[in-house]
């Protein structure tokens, strides 16, 4: 009686290990099921094109090309396949396009600085050369005219030593009958103004002779100046004010813009050695 209860008790044990065993293999096929279920749920073909006709109207060229390839895995038979293929194949024509604009403009922004360049190069060459032996110093003037002291003019000019960078200077010059004893100069053009900073003692010098009278300076151009004298120099209206005690404002003309502008083209042109 007593084996025979043992026995009952383990069968009943084995029988339950068994009904354990089948339960958790029919979930597990129950869930692979549903993970399928949910996975057709998220990339069916009707999903898929729903979100590559959404990501195409965004413009999202790269997550088109990627569910396209899901799509081409899973669904490459169904109808919706043929219409997300058409948008694929949009996006390609759009990319292809555009990879010929961008060529298109880097081309033509190589042409761009290879014609800058080559200008720049021949507004080195038009350039008045004077050369001081004693100093190592070289220096480019503009050919149109000479800026003595004793003129109303604006110009600027280059130096260079043969192992160094180039330089430029930027000369301001008054000349009348009366003094203004200027202490403050100013270039201008379209309304943008800049005054151009300089030591009184250093950088201002004066004359006279024959009952006229002169005042200028001579300074280094800055970055800063430079910057302004380009954009002057292709300006409508340019301007130069001397104020101290009196005021004098003169407006640039024809030739001393284009000198102006050939000058910094050669410094360019120098620069770039």
């Amino acid at each position: 009686m007593k084996n025979y209860i043992i026995s009952a008790t383990l069968l009943a044990f084995v029988l339950s290990g068994c009904s354990d065993k089948e339960r958790e293999s029919e979930l597990q096929s129950q869930i692979k099921q549903l993970e399928i279920e949910l996975d057709d749920c998220k990339n069916g073909a009707a999903k898929l094109l729903a979100k590559i006709q959404i990501d195409f109207e965004d413009e999202k060229w790269i997550d088109v090309k990627l569910t396209h390839s899901i799509f081409e895995s899973r669904h490459p038979e169904s109808e919706e396949f043929k219409e997300a293929n058409d948008i694929y194949e949009k996006v390609l024509l759009f990319e292809e396009k555009q990879r010929v604009e961008e060529e298109k403009k880097r081309i033509e922004a190589e042409n761009l600085l290879k014609k800058e360049k080559e200008d720049r190069l021949r507004a080195l060459k038009k350039l008045k050369k004077e050369s001081d032996d004693i100093s190592g110093v070289t220096w480019y003037y503009n050919p149109y005219f000479t800026h003595y002291n004793n003129r109303n003019n604006v110009s600027v000019y280059i130096g260079k030593r043969e192992s160094s960078k180039p330089w430029m200077r930027l000369k301001m010059s008054y000349n009348g009958d009366d003094w203004i004893f200027f202490e403050k100069a100013f270039l201008s053009y379209n309304g943008n103004t800049l005054e151009i900073p300089f030591d009184k003692y250093d950088d201002k010098e004066s004359d006279n002779s024959g009952g006229e009278v002169w005042e200028w300076i001579d300074v280094s151009v800055t970055p800063e100046i430079e910057t302004f004298l380009r954009d002057l120099a292709n300006s409508t209206n340019p301007k130069m004010r001397l104020s101290g005690k009196y005021t004098e404002t003169r407006n640039l003309t024809y030739t001393e813009k284009k000198a102006i502008r050939d000058v910094i083209n050669g410094y360019q042109s120098l620069k770039d050695e």
